[in-house]
């Protein structure tokens, strides 16, 4: 049985930047991937999310998008370590490279590069009713986009924000350094039009 938070180390890494597996492990919890599941992880960076979505979909199918050329390489390098021949790497920038996409049950949003609008009309357009999308924020800016950009639309939202102090050994001491906080949103689709 898989458990979500696999140990940051575990991964593959390079200069791209990696969501950190305590938040990894609430994004997936909040994703709630089942076995058979397409999932897109949209901005995957080195993959560890498309990773931890592939492990829990099982026979399912995880399409990681990433513009980046050493994010690309990271996420296959990442997909073999784990073995999930369930990754599919769509090369490019989204909304574009999401026309590749099926219909999928989740959608994992963590980068926009300031697209975000688009990007959720894309997303809309691939998720099946009741799918969530789940997204992650690190700027205040961010998390503003992302309550005006669903205020219009048939989603329930909730959100969140999430602080990480990771204990470390400092002498005889032990000491708490924190991790950037992260906003966390679920947005799940509603399965008859608003009347």
């Amino acid at each position: 049985m898989h458990t979500f938070g696999i140990a940051d180390e575990e991964f593959i890494r390079g200069k791209v930047p990696m969501t950190k597996a305590e938040i990894r492990a609430m994004v997936m919890v909040k994703a709630a991937i089942a076995p058979g599941d397409a999932v897109a992880d949209i901005g995957a960076g080195t993959g560890s999310l498309s990773v931890e979505a592939a492990l829990a979909a099982g026979p399912g199918k995880v399409y990681a998008i990433e513009k980046n050329p050493e994010g690309i390489g990271l996420i296959r390098q990442n997909a073999e370590k784990f073995g999930c021949g369930n990754i599919e790497v769509i090369e490019g920038t989204a909304p574009e490279a999401m026309d590749a996409l099926t219909v999928c049950q989740v959608i994992l949003i963590g980068g926009t590069g300031g697209h975000l609008p688009a990007i959720l009309d894309a997303a809309d357009a691939h998720l099946a009713p009741g799918g969530r999308i789940v997204l992650t924020a690190v700027t205040a800016e961010t998390t503003g986009d992302i309550v005006r950009a669903f205020a219009d639309r048939p989603y329930a939202l909730e959100g969140f924000q999430m602080q990480v102090n990771r204990l470390r050994k400092l002498g005889r001491y032990h000491l708490y350094s924190p991790l950037s906080p992260v906003f966390i949103f679920t947005a799940v689709k509603e399965t008859a039009a608003r009347s």
